[in-house]
């Protein structure tokens, strides 16, 4: 018999969760400015993590394209009221993997970027994971608007030198000219990529570099559930709308790298302002190919799924974004409305709380439960098969345990 002191729940068993238009705000094309647009994609009542009968959680997430420069973007856009509610249990949800960490350093070396008495600053750095990882004899800055971050990272590298910075990405000011700028997976998440790129040019000399990463639409083929236009990012870059992007902002695009994850990575010079953004003709016609795939991916994950079909139980281990992908996406939590969930997750500051009622709890509470046809659900893309080591590590069987791809092409 399953452990009788685990809270078995349903789903939608928390009435409370509420939206407000607080949250979000209305923008023009983040690229050219225009207000003319398209919409091609929408989740409605989008939640953000754990329930509240206090904040709102949730939000009708519109992805458009631009009927001017044909960027593709979020509009409504989170407002700093929506940021700091939305996205305040982001936890272990944003960060490099040490992995990522380590190539980044040593590119940057070997590009010349982090030579002796330099002075570098990280652009959306988080809690300093890339800072601490830098020579110590670089002078090293980090900036960032998730003023705990800060505070965590100032706790535990503030005492190498690292000088952190809480601050807007549009307004912050460093007291001094910087050599390198980095922004791995940072643009992408900002609402006014424009003005930020402006604002670091005005710290910037003639010969600063600029590193900036970005995903791609050309590049967007993936079998994740999540898919490319996940409702954390802001704009949506074509390699034309990053040029264009940088150019506007008075940065000039000197070499670039496409890496095997989905990630371009470019290196760019202070430059004259540009002229007016390119039209991004390529990106009329990707869409058509990107939902072709990403349907097929969803119905593979619909197939996967059915293996669930008589259990009526289920642990979900995965307290993210991609569970709430699931509720959109897929049959899983609409097809038996009597089932009844377990979320576990390993960030602790997701644990204690509930999901659209269910609640998360430590992947500890598995390794005692007395199994009987209870299954585990990995809801999860690039984290499932550490997920996988560490369900067997607790005593899982394999036999309950159900993954929903049989390969990460990108993450």
């Amino acid at each position: 018999m399953p452990d009788i002191t685990l809270s078995w729940r349903k789903v939608d068993s928390f009435p409370g969760n509420f939206s407000s238009p607080t949250t979000i705000q209305e923008r023009p094309c983040p690229i050219c400015g225009s207000i003319r647009y398209r919409t091609f994609l929408r989740f409605d009542q989008f939640q953000f993590y754990s329930d509240s009968a206090g904040l709102p959680k949730r939000v009708d997430v519109r992805h458009v394209q631009c009927l001017e420069c044909f960027t593709l973007y979020q509009n409504p856009s989170y407002s700093v009221y929506g940021f700091r509610t939305l996205f305040a249990e982001a936890g272990r949800s944003y960060g490099a993997a040490p992995s990522r960490v380590a190539e980044q350093v040593a590119w940057l070396s070997d590009k010349g970027l982090l030579e002796r008495g330099i002075s570098c600053l990280d652009a959306g750095c988080y809690e300093g994971t890339l800072l601490a990882a830098m020579p110590a004899n670089v002078h090293r800055v980090g900036v960032d608007i998730d003023q705990p971050a800060i505070e965590r990272g100032q706790r535990s590298h503030g005492h190498h030198g690292i000088q952190f910075i809480c601050g807007n990405f549009e307004s912050f000011h460093c007291n001094h000219r910087l050599d390198t700028i980095t922004m791995f997976h940072v643009l992408e998440h900002l609402p006014r990529p424009v003005e930020v790129l402006q604002n670091l040019r005005t710290m910037s000399h003639a010969d600063t570099r600029l590193v900036v990463e970005v995903p791609l639409v050309e590049n967007a083929v993936t079998n994740d559930l999540n898919g490319f236009f996940c409702s954390y990012h802001m704009t949506h870059f074509s390699r034309t709308s990053l040029e264009s992007c940088l150019a506007w902002a008075g940065w000039k695009m000197c070499d670039s790298y496409q890496l095997g994850y989905n990630g371009f990575r470019v290196i760019a010079l202070p430059a004259e302002r540009g002229s007016k953004p390119q039209c991004d003709l390529k990106s009329r016609g990707v869409l058509a190919d990107y939902f072709a795939h990403w349907f097929s991916s969803v119905k593979n994950v619909e197939a996967r799924l059915s293996i669930l079909d008589d259990a009526k139980r289920c642990f979900i281990w995965g307290g993210g974004a991609h569970t709430e992908f699931l509720y959109h996406l897929t049959s899983f939590f609409h097809a038996f409305p009597d089932r009844e969930y377990i979320i576990v997750d390993s960030d602790p500051m997701k644990q204690g709380t509930t999901w659209r009622g269910l609640c998360i709890d430590a992947p500890t509470v598995l390794s005692n439960h007395r199994w009987s046809d209870e299954r585990v659900l990995v809801s999860s893309y690039g984290g499932q098969f550490g997920i996988l080591q560490a369900a067997v590590d607790l005593g899982v069987p394999k036999e309950m345990m159900v993954s929903l791809y049989d390969s990460v092409q990108a993450y």
